[in-house]
């Protein structure tokens, strides 16, 4: 350990008793380089579940609309996703240790659940389902291979690396990148030969097309969970911009790459999904392995960030919350393979639930960091920032609202339905949230209104001391 790097032990208050940094700032010495923050964020991207996305994508729309849809929905997942990186990077605290400042110590719990109960929690369940839907696929003859028992047994096993935490995710990374890239190639390639050539794809038209709008919000709910919890990795940046850039490129670059070789794939093999079509195409048991344990490191993370936001209110170490939450999640895999079988209609309806409720969540914590925290003057590498007893909000009542606002608008309930066929849901409910949160909150500070409710302070544990107003 460097001179400084012992200075900063020696600053450092904060005392971590859940582990992994989950309730107070990352120190000095645990933050890693560009380079380790890219290759995390891209192990995570390289999972079967934005290849079984892209596909899903091929199955309802044309080649154009699916290039459209994904470069479309890319960008918004990319301006998302960094924007709330480099709010991590500045404040070296989780996500659910940042909307704590956002949305307040109560609204941390509510808003962390619907991101880790139904969003990161989800994910790991849909995953593990997929993950026993090909492991049937590979031998469905074999009892141990029944879609029901495969997601049980596999979601069980995946529990285990998430145990170790973050060093886990980046050390299995480094493996599942490289191979994981070498796959969807073959896959791309594939998809041209199989499909007759680029041009006779081109062509291609589904049974049942859907709208482009649709397409944008599917590409976007595939992986918005992922761009409003990138704090999670950005956190451990050296420096704040650290985040963003590495979330960018893996994005615009990598996931656009992915989602339209799966696509292309799943139209020259007649629709199928995803895993099936890799198998009819003949790309191997190896490539077909590879495909598995990219499976392997996004359930990690899932099951990790999942754990992170439940530790905010929960005083339960992380890694008992990871058995935990691995276990109920297996479970529900076990149930949805017993209830849906291969049918990928409840993965369908999975990402577009996701782009239409969770995009507000970041709109608000994004209009919060750039906005409003500039109206108060707070220079940027001071926002958010933590001491041991600093007060924090209760309740911060514009966001509250400003989210429900968005995601009502983008489901539909406060919104034309002839303008969600035009603009995507996911864009139209993180638009709503931003401007509807500045709207409310500088106005109302101006006019003296309190836009908070009660106050707590913070020990050197990440903890509330007690309440100090109402």
């Amino acid at each position: 350990m460097s001179s400084e790097e012992v200075k900063s032990t020696e600053a450092y208050p904060w005392k971590d008793i859940r582990g992994d940094y989950v309730l107070v700032p990352v120190p000095p010495w645990e933050r890693r380089t560009l380079m380790n923050i890219f290759l995390v964020y891209t192990g995570v991207l390289s999972c079967l579940a934005v290849l079984w996305g892209g596909g899903a994508l091929g199955m309802q729309g044309s080649l154009h609309d699916v290039v459209v849809a994904s470069i479309v929905g890319d960008i918004i997942l990319t301006v998302i996703g960094s924007l709330m990186a480099y709010i991590g990077g500045t404040a070296h605290q989780s996500t659910y240790g940042i909307m704590r400042h956002v949305y307040g110590w109560y609204g941390s719990w509510i808003f962390g659940v619907l991101l880790s109960g139904i969003s990161a929690w989800g994910w790991f369940a849909y995953e593990t389902w997929l993950f026993g839907v090909m492991i049937h696929d590979l031998a469905p003859q074999n009892p141990i291979c029944d879609i029901a028992w495969a997601s049980l047994w596999g979601g069980l096993l995946m529990t285990t690396t998430a145990y170790v935490g973050y060093t886990g995710l980046a050390f299995l990374s480094y493996f599942t990148v490289p191979a994981f890239f070498v796959l969807v190639t073959a896959g791309f390639f594939a998809g041209i030969h199989f499909g007759g050539g680029f041009e006779k794809l081109w062509t291609f038209v589904p049974p049942q097309p859907v709208s482009l709008s649709v397409l944008i919000t599917q590409v976007v709910g595939l992986y918005v969970c992922g761009a409003i919890i990138t704090p999670d990795i950005s956190r451990f940046a050296r420096k704040p911009w650290h985040g963003s850039v590495a979330w960018g490129v893996q994005i615009m670059v990598l996931m656009t790459y992915y989602m339209i070789a799966a696509s292309m794939l799943t139209m020259a093999m007649g629709g199928t999904y995803f895993s099936k079509a890799m198998l009819m195409a003949g790309l191997g048991l190896g490539a077909y392995f590879v495909a598995i344990f990219g499976q392997w490191t996004t359930n990690d993370n899932n099951l990790y960030s999942s754990a992170l936001s439940w530790d905010v209110f929960i005083p339960v170490k992380k890694r008992t919350l990871v058995l935990i939450l691995g276990i109920l999640g297996s479970i529900y895999a076990w149930y949805t393979g017993l209830t849906a079988g291969a049918s990928m209609q409840p993965f369908i309806q999975f990402l577009t639930w996701l782009g239409t409720w969770l995009p507000p969540i970041g709109g608000v914590m994004i209009a919060d960091f750039y906005v409003f925290q500039a109206y108060k003057g707070v220079p940027r590498s001071e926002r958010y920032k933590m001491w041991v007893g600093k007060e924090i909000p209760l309740v911060n009542w514009p966001a509250w609202l400003a989210m429900v606002i968005g995601g009502a608008c983008a489901q539909g309930w406060l919104m034309p339905a002839s303008v969600l066929q035009v603009i995507p849901a996911s864009v139209i409910g993180l638009v709503m949230a931003f401007v509807v949160y500045v709207i409310l909150a500088i106005p109302l500070d101006k006019a003296g209104v309190p836009i908070y409710i009660g106050k707590v302070k913070i020990n050197e544990y990440g903890l509330p001391v007690k309440e100090v107003s109402k």
